[in-house]
């Protein structure tokens, strides 16, 4: 299922004070749109533009803000449509004028008559597809009359209809949408044109499954199966710019109407509105429909034209937060490993610690995992590596301590997971600062290892954790060190980032053809660890599947042989992720040779045994950050749904 707009591309070019402060996509089914894209649904745009810098514009907004363009058919020689939104500032009241013709100039680079394909578009709609509108033009209005699809109505202009008879308007609009937006100049024009008194009026005539009429800061009033509700704005926002607002309110409705299984009563109005007027919120503070999204693009003048009709535009900068992670890693690991957490970890008995559970979520959880194999390789004693949850179901009566994993420090998984345990059994490691971490658990400085410093406060942003999975690692590696290896475990750490981070250089740049295959979208995995390999496979499949663009099924390598192979036979791309050590045993070899009918990308060590472990963690970081570098993607910004920050910010019970 996806939620489709349909129309001529538009670019938005927008104004303040006469001056021109950047461009954007437009034109409100395609804004709508947008809006859903980044409320986690599947989108796509049916429609057309030129193959000139407008046109490119309009493309690309509508590709970062995550809507497929692939159906966008580009016609040689055409140009596509500008508007120009102006906004001035009159007796300390903000104004906006829209018009087809650049202020500057007066030209008009637009065209009438619509140019998409109907009978094209009409063969690749799916069944189950929703069509957004936000005209009635003729073309629009055979791709109407001639699908059964569910469909939405923005209708904002009126200008269309005072050429048809008033049957005519009710035989293009009757019975045919499920939503119709209006405003309130289109809502007394069909009130005028049909000689009636009421919103409800409108709703009988039409019969949509619900009208919505918004009206600024004064709200919204919706009807539905003959009950009216109105909804009253309580605190508008300050306005940079309302461009867009009523796109986004719009949006919101479609989006939680598909996810309420296309029920509409007074409890999806209620919640819903709350959801749109948040978001219309942060609409309007930026300038342009999608500057919420994504800021305006800068252009400047190309030769002695007006801007509106030859312009470059000045690429912004994308400042991944993914590579500002890993290109800082290395400097954050080897200030963690010399912090004063490493003197304070030295000081605990785990010689007579029989039974461990380290406990971590997210990316932590590899740093729990490999520091788990670390104090069992060195003592000899019972470790497991758990996730809260599995944590907080287990008798615990018998458990010697109890180590979590949180880059925060606070992390309420962890801490209601671990509610039953005495703080003295109790150890955190993190990069939480002291004395909040104190305050908020109740556990004793001495028990919290946090590699903060003066100089190493600054802390990832975005969804992957990068240092929160390696810094605790070097930590126990730096135990490991100190007990068995005579080498400097700061030049092995050094010596690891550097070797793959040039491994994966090189093999991004040779293979560019083959990664092509290997890295389609939707694509999903099949990664193989196990013996000493088992924190890299965590690692990434955690990374791969948090950035949103792959699944991973991950095999642990022998039991792969007890049946998995069946589904990696029917049901797999063939697609595999395969981290093994130095040496290759017998086994091994067996499976890689079944393996080799598939595409592999084979991640090897130089090390065996707790090195290999660490240094596999570091190809981890560098391999999800070249699959980032080759897709130009920010995979620690990823799309999702505002609802699941309701079981990520989650407290209570697990």
């Amino acid at each position: 299922m996806r939620i489709i707009s349909i129309g001529d591309l538009v670019i938005d070019f927008y104004y303040k004070n006469g001056k021109l402060v950047g461009v954007d996509g437009g034109m409100t089914s395609h804004n709508i749109i947008a809006n859903i894209a980044k409320l986690g649904l599947e989108t796509s745009v049916y429609g057309v533009c030129g193959n000139d810098m407008a046109g490119t514009v309009a493309i690309g907004s509508l590709k970062e803000a995550g809507t497929n363009i692939d159906n966008v058919k580009i016609i040689e020689d055409l140009n596509t449509r500008c508007f120009h939104v102006s906004q001035q500032e009159l007796n300390g009241k903000l104004e906006f004028v829209s018009k087809k013709r650049c202020p500057i100039c007066n030209e008009k680079r637009w065209y009438d008559e619509s140019k998409i394909e109907t009978n094209d578009i009409l063969k690749q709609i799916n069944k189950d597809d929703i069509l957004v509108f936000d005209n009635l033009n003729k073309k629009n209005q055979i791709i109407i009359d001639n699908c059964d699809n569910r469909k939405m109505l923005d209708l904002g202009q009126y200008f269309e209809l005072e050429n048809y008879s008033d049957n005519d308007i009710i035989e293009k609009i009757k019975n045919k949408f499920d939503f119709i937006n209006l405003n309130e100049r289109v809502e007394k024009y069909l009130k005028n044109r049909f000689s009636i008194k009421s919103l409800e009026d409108i709703y009988n005539i039409l019969n949509p499954k619900m009208i919505i009429v918004t009206r600024g800061k004064k709200g919204s009033d919706f009807v539905f199966s003959n009950n009216k509700v109105n909804k009253e704005l309580s605190s508008p926002s300050i306005e940079v710019d309302s461009t867009g607002a009523g796109d986004a309110f719009f949006g919101m409705f479609i989006s939680e109407y598909i996810k309420n299984d296309y029920i509409v009563d007074h409890k999806f109005i209620d919640s819903t509105f709350e959801k749109a007027i948040k978001l219309t919120k942060k609409v309007v503070k930026k300038y342009g429909a999608r500057g919420h999204i994504k800021n305006l693009y800068k252009i400047k003048k190309e030769n002695n034209m007006c801007i509106c009709s030859n312009f470059e535009i000045s690429l912004r900068k994308q400042i991944k937060r993914c590579n500002i992670n890993v290109n800082n890693l290395e400097t954050r690991i080897i200030n963690a490993i010399n912090s004063s957490a490493y003197n304070k970890l030295v000081k605990i008995d785990f010689e007579n610690l029989n039974n461990s559970i380290f406990v971590g979520t997210g990316g932590s959880f590899a740093g729990a995992k490999f520091s788990s194999k670390v104090i069992n390789h060195l003592y000899g004693s019972n470790t497991i590596a758990l996730y809260p949850r599995d944590l907080y179901y287990r008798n615990n009566n018998n458990v010697d301590a109890v180590f979590m994993f949180t880059y925060s420090g606070t992390t309420n998984d962890l801490l209601v997971s671990t509610s039953l345990i005495d703080n003295k059994r109790k150890y955190i490691i993190t990069k939480g600062e002291l004395q909040k971490v104190v305050t908020k658990t109740g556990i004793s400085k001495n028990n919290i290892i946090s590699y903060r410093t003066g100089i190493n406060k600054g802390k990832e942003r975005g969804f992957l954790s990068f240092e929160g999975a390696l810094a605790p690692s070097s930590l126990f590696l730096k135990l490991y060190f100190e007990k068995n290896e005579k080498n400097d475990v700061e030049v092995f750490i050094r010596e690891s980032i550097n070797y793959w981070k040039d491994y994966f250089d090189k093999y991004f740049k040779n293979n560019k053809k083959k990664l092509k295959e290997f890295l389609k979208e939707k694509n999903c995995f099949n990664i193989f660890t196990g013996d000493f390999t088992e924190s890299a496979g965590s690692d990434l499949e955690s990374k791969i599947v948090e950035s949103g663009i792959y699944n991973c099924l991950v095999h642990e390598k022998k039991n792969f042989s007890h049946g998995r192979f069946i589904n990696y036979e029917h049901l797999s791309h063939n697609k595999n992720i395969y981290f093994k050590q130095k040496t290759t045993s017998l086994y091994e070899v067996k499976l890689l040779e079944y393996l080799e009918k598939g595409q592999n990308l084979i991640i090897e060590s130089r090390y065996d045994g707790i090195l290999c472990e660490y240094d596999l963690l570091i190809a981890s970081q560098y391999l999800i950050y070249y699959i980032s570098n080759f897709l130009n993607i920010d995979i620690s910004k990823p799309t999702y749904n505002e609802d699941a920050m309701k079981i990520y910010f989650y407290k209570g019970e697990l």
